[in-house]
């Protein structure tokens, strides 16, 4: 035992004695001898220079400094209580945060809301923070722990649990009266004839990555984050752009979707480092995810 430490059954014992009076009443509610608690006593009286007891009156009384350790069991036990609380209402999904990645759009508009309203009706204790990044920060963002898990374009790299959910690929948006409007298909090449509105979300990369492929790069007059802002630039004739699939909003008429020549397809999960789970609220969802029907 540390020096310092109080012993807990003593502490209890006075806080014992401070109900009933009696040494012998806490000696036996603890299930410990009487000579154990009176040598125990008089142990922390002597480390502590000072009565714990007034032992002139009968019932037993306490002194100010054992009323202080008393009240240091009376809080010990109430913390224990709290304790053992949270953790049966973890145990049981009754509480608990899952700090989940997101690469944007295309993840905000078609994976994740039924998904989560799905878990939320299963466990609705247990909340789920979303939190937006590029996708290409997202792996570093796991990495550093700010996240538990992400729904993200999934890295071709070991050391990472994977649940596929589905696969996306990059489309070209115009407005109606453009002249590549009427095409099949267009290429990096036709595209980089044109203003571009380059997104900045998740797949900005990946669409960067397609032109310098082809050994062309775009003519970038805007870079914007929001997709519907991306579309409203396009309908009004200030560009063409490059965006996910996933990501369009209902088309209103007034642009065009092209596939691209080549194509640029992705394929999205969740993905967590592995076999990693901070809490068991994490691994519930986790789980979840593993099983459901996307």
């Amino acid at each position: 035992m540390n020096e310092a430490d109080i012993p807990m059954t003593i502490a209890r014992a006075l806080n014992l004695i401070r109900e009933t009076g009696s040494v012998s009443e806490a000696a036996r509610s603890l299930n410990v001898s009487q000579p154990a608690i009176s040598k125990g006593i008089s142990q922390l009286e002597r480390r502590f220079g000072m009565p714990l007891l007034q032992r002139g009156a009968r019932p037993l009384n306490l002194t100010d400094e054992g009323q202080i350790v008393a009240d240091y069991a009376e809080r010990a036990g109430l913390l224990q209580k709290q304790v053992l609380q949270n953790l049966d209402e973890a145990a049981n999904n009754r509480s608990g945060t899952v700090r989940l990645g997101s690469f944007g759009s295309s993840a905000s508009f078609q994976i994740l809301p039924r998904t989560l309203a799905a878990f939320a009706r299963r466990y609705p204790g247990i909340s789920v923070e979303i939190l937006e990044f590029p996708d290409g920060e997202l792996k570093q963002v796991l990495e550093d722990g700010i996240v538990d898990m992400a729904v993200m374009t999934v890295p071709q790299e070991d050391g990472l649990d994977v649940i596929p959910v589905t696969t996306d690929k990059l489309v070209a948006i115009m407005g109606t009266g453009h002249p590549l409007a009427r095409r099949s298909g267009v290429s990096a090449a036709e595209m980089a004839e044109y203003p571009f509105v380059l997104t900045k979300g998740g797949s900005g990369p990946m669409v960067e990555r397609w032109f310098a492929a082809e050994g062309k790069m775009p003519k970038t007059v805007h870079t914007i984050l929001q997709v519907n802002s991306i579309v409203a630039l396009v309908e009004a004739g200030l560009g063409v752009s490059i965006i996910a699939e996933l990501a369009l909003p209902e088309n209103s008429g007034n642009y065009r979707v092209l596939p691209l020549r080549p194509e640029a397809p992705r394929s999205i999960g969740f993905v967590r480092k592995e076999k990693s789970a901070r809490s068991a609220s994490v691994e519930r969802f986790w789980q979840f995810c593993l099983r459901f029907d996307y």
